[in-house]
């Protein structure tokens, strides 16, 4: 005689395991689609406002004597943005932003961040550049979120 007690209980023992295996998913599909929604409506107005800042940055770096503090002001309003714009980017973009950070703030005697008030010319040259490649990868990631 079959015992059923035991066998409805551990069909929903079953069940639960994989109800809750099924949430999970649930759960991170759901917030990859709610962060390619809020990529594909805020990436290209800050990748618009980082074009304008790199704009004045080259123009402010090539005046570096005259506009250093106006410079220093730029990056800084860059970092802003791309501080705000990582938690929502993928995680090899998010990794480029992150390099990126952390090379606008060196560190002294390996531990002490730097200041952005710190730069040299060559410096801020070095940043310009890679600020460059790193806003065109934004750009093609603009690009291609309007594919998802």
């Amino acid at each position: 005689m079959p015992n059923w007690p035991t066998d409805i209980n551990q069909i929903g023992s079953i069940s639960s395991i994989i109800g809750l295996i099924v949430t999970v998913f649930l759960f991170f599909e759901a917030r990859s689609i709610k962060n390619s929604f809020i990529r594909r409506a805020r990436l290209p107005e800050v990748n618009r406002e980082l074009l304008k800042f790199t704009s004045q940055l080259s123009e402010r770096l090539k005046n570096w004597e005259s506009q250093k503090t106006e410079a220093i002001e730029t990056f800084s309003q860059i970092k802003a943005l791309l501080q705000n714009i990582k938690p929502k980017l993928p995680s090899e973009e998010k990794r480029k932003v992150d390099e990126y950070l952390q090379k606008l703030h060196p560190k002294r005697y390996l531990i002490i961040e730097g200041s952005l008030s710190d730069l040299t010319e060559d410096d801020a040259w070095d940043r310009y550049t890679e600020l460059s490649g790193l806003v065109t990868t934004l750009q093609q990631l603009a690009k291609d979120s309007k594919w998802d």
